[in-house]
C-alpha cells in the first residue's frame, strides 16, 4: 500500500512547493542519484551498506524504512532502502517527530554558499557572512566516520547524511548566493527569488530553489501514476546512457568534494541566473529543458562520486597511503590573487599548485581527501590558466596527474 502511495503523496509535495520551506533536489533527484550508487556499488559493499544502517539508532528511525517482506524479492528491498535513505535528511524536518527532529535535523548542513555579485557585467565573490553552511564540511566528516573504526550506529546515520548531501552539493543553487539590490544578504540559494507575481496567494507562490529542485518532474511527469521504481529506474538508466561511467570516470575527483561544489556554482551563474530568466515570470520551456539536461549530469555525477565513496570506505582496503603521496604538483580552481582575507578582487582562477613549497611563511590551505582522511597542504600558486583547454595541455605536456576544476 506504502508503495501504491508514494506517486500521490509526492504530488501533494509538488502542490505544497511554494508552502514549504525549499529542500534540495526532490525526492526523484535524490533517489535517483542513489539508484545510480547502487549500481556502481560492489555486491559486498552493498551488503555492508546495509547491515550498517540497520544498526543505526532508534531514534533516527532508519531502520523503520527497511520492509523485510513484501511482494519484491530480497534484492530489490535492500535497493529501495537504500534509496530512500537518500531522502532521510529531508525526512527529519517533520516537526510531529519532535525528538527526532530536534536531535537530528541540521538545516545548514544542505548548502554550502558562495556569495558572489555582478559589477559591470563580471563575477565578483563577496565574503560570506559567519554562516554560509556547512555541506563540504560535514560531507568530509562524514567521509572520515565511514572509513574509521566508528560503531555501526555513528556510521548508519554517517551514511544517510552522505547520500542527501552529496546529492544537495550537485544542485546549482545548493553552492550560490547572488547578492543583488533586492536580495543585499544574498538569495538564499535562489529561495527569495519569485518566479510568480507579487500579488500571487502563498499557497501558489514558486521560487527559482524549487523550480530547480524539481526540474526532472517538471519536465519528466509521473503520469501514469507509476511506483517509485518504475518511474525512476528509466530515468536512472536513460541519464547513465547518456553520461556513461567510463566518460564520467576522468571528471569524478573523489577525493575533492569541493570541486563539485564549484561545479555547481559555474552551473548557477551561467545557467540558472541567465539573460532569459525574469523575476516574477515561469521560465520559458527552452529554459526548462535546458535545466533538464542540467540536472542529468549532476545526478549522474553525483550517484558515481558516492558509488566509488562507499567502494572506497567499506570494499577490499588497497595498500594504505599517507600524505607523502599526494603529488607536488596539482592543477585545481581556488580564489586568486591569493590574500589574508577574502577580497572581492579575488576570482576562482585554473592554477598550478605547489603543494611542496619551501618552508618559513604562511601560505593558503588546500584539502585533499587521503584513504577517507582530509589532509590539509599549504600551496603557492605556480601560475594561473586563462581555459580549460590550456590548463589540460599543460598537464599533459608535463605528465602532472591530479588534474580536477
Amino acid at each position: 500500500m506504502l508503495r501504491k502511495m508514494m506517486p500521490v503523496l509526492f504530488v501533494v509535495v509538488v502542490l505544497m512547493g511554494a508552502a514549504i520551506p525549499a529542500l534540495a533536489w526532490d525526492d526523484t533527484g535524490h533517489k535517483i542519484t542513489a539508484y545510480i550508487a547502487w549500481q556502481r556499488m560492489t555486491p559486498d559493499v552493498r551488503e555492508r551498506v546495509l547491515k550498517i544502517l540497520l544498526a543505526a539508532p532508534e531514534d533516527s528511525t532508519i531502520g523503520t524504512y527497511h520492509f523485510p517482506y513484501g511482494s519484491q524479492n530480497v534484492d530489490a528491498r535492500k535497493r529501495d532502502f537504500f534509496m530512500v535513505m537518500a531522502t532521510w535528511a529531508d525526512l527529519i524536518r517533520d516537526r510531529n517527530f519532535d525528538v527526532r527532529m530536534k536531535k537530528y535535523h541540521k538545516s545548514n548542513w544542505h548548502y554550502d554558499d558562495q556569495f558572489w555579485t555582478l559589477k559591470d557585467g563580471k563575477i565578483e565573490y563577496l565574503k560570506a557572512p559567519e554562516d554560509g553552511g556547512q555541506a563540504l564540511k560535514r560531507i568530509a566528516e562524514f567521509v572520515k566516520t565511514i572509513s574509521s573504526n566508528a560503531p555501526d550506529s555513528e556510521k548508519a546515520v554517517a551514511i544517510a547524511w552522505l547520500e542527501h548531501l552529496i546529492g544537495d552539493i550537485h544542485q546549482p543553487l545548493h553552492s550560490s548566493a547572488r547578492v543583488t539590490d533586492t536580495e543585499p544578504k544574498g538569495d538564499q540559494g535562489g529561495n527569495l527569488f519569485s518566479l510568480t507575481p507579487k500579488d500571487t496567494p502563498r499557497d501558489k507562490q514558486e521560487n527559482l530553489h524549487w523550480f530547480w529542485d524539481s526540474i526532472v518532474v517538471r519536465n519528466i511527469p509521473n503520469t501514469k501514476n507509476a511506483c517509485d521504481i518504475d518511474f525512476l529506474e528509466p530515468l536512472a538508466k536513460d541519464f547513465m546512457k547518456k553520461y556513461p561511467f567510463a566518460k564520467m570516470q576522468s571528471r569524478l575527483a573523489v577525493s575533492d568534494p569541493a570541486s563539485w561544489a564549484k561545479e555547481s556554482l559555474t552551473y548557477a551563474q551561467n545557467d540558472v541566473f541567465s539573460s532569459d530568466l525574469k523575476r516574477g515570470e515561469m521560465p520559458s520551456d527552452k529554459y526548462k529543458k535546458k535545466g533538464l539536461k542540467i540536472a542529468e549530469e549532476r545526478l549522474t555525477l553525483a550517484g558515481y562520486r558516492m558509488g566509488e565513496i562507499f567502494n572506497q570506505a567499506f570494499g577490499a582496503k588497497p595498500a594504505v597511503a599517507s600524505a607523502d603521496a599526494i603529488p607536488c604538483k596539482i592543477i585545481r580552481k581556488v580564489m586568486y590573487p591569493v590574500t589574508q582575507t577574502s577580497s572581492v578582487k579575488q576570482t576562482l582562477e585554473i592554477a598550478l599548485l605547489d603543494l611542496c613549497p619551501t618552508p618559513g611563511m604562511a601560505r593558503p590551505m588546500y584539502s585533499l581527501f587521503i584513504n577517507g582522511n582530509m589532509v590539509m597542504k599549504e600551496y603557492d600558486v605556480v601560475r594561473t590558466f586563462k581555459t580549460d583547454a590550456e590548463a589540460r595541455k599543460y598537464a599533459a605536456d608535463n605528465k602532472i596527474a591530479d588534474v580536477s576544476f
